[in-house]
């Protein structure tokens, strides 16, 4: 198994399930949502895993201690996002 942060794997299920709790979330497109992703572990901390037992512990452990950081950075990422001037594939189909 090669090195892998779980830290992306936490961010993209908790973006998801952010996504499905919150509707009004489902404007945003696979390229906001690489720039949530992006934004939020950017200011997370990396935790990495080299086998596949340490991962499988490091998922359940971790996810329950950090959970709250990593919506409170996604809440964050969003944000920026959607208020950002960058322009969208969204809103340039939209146009």
């Amino acid at each position: 198994m090669a090195v892998h942060n779980l830290m992306e794997d936490i961010v993209k299920a908790c973006l998801k399930e952010l996504m499905h709790n919150q509707p009004n979330l489902q404007i945003l497109d696979d390229r906001m949502q690489s720039d949530v992703m992006a934004i939020a572990l950017n200011r997370l901390p990396a935790k990495y895993v080299a086998t596949a037992p340490g991962e499988v512990f490091a998922k359940t452990q971790l996810r329950m201690q950090v959970e709250t950081d990593v919506y409170r950075e996604l809440t964050n990422a969003v944000d920026k996002v959607l208020h950002s001037d960058r322009p969208s594939d969204l809103i340039e189909k939209n146009d």
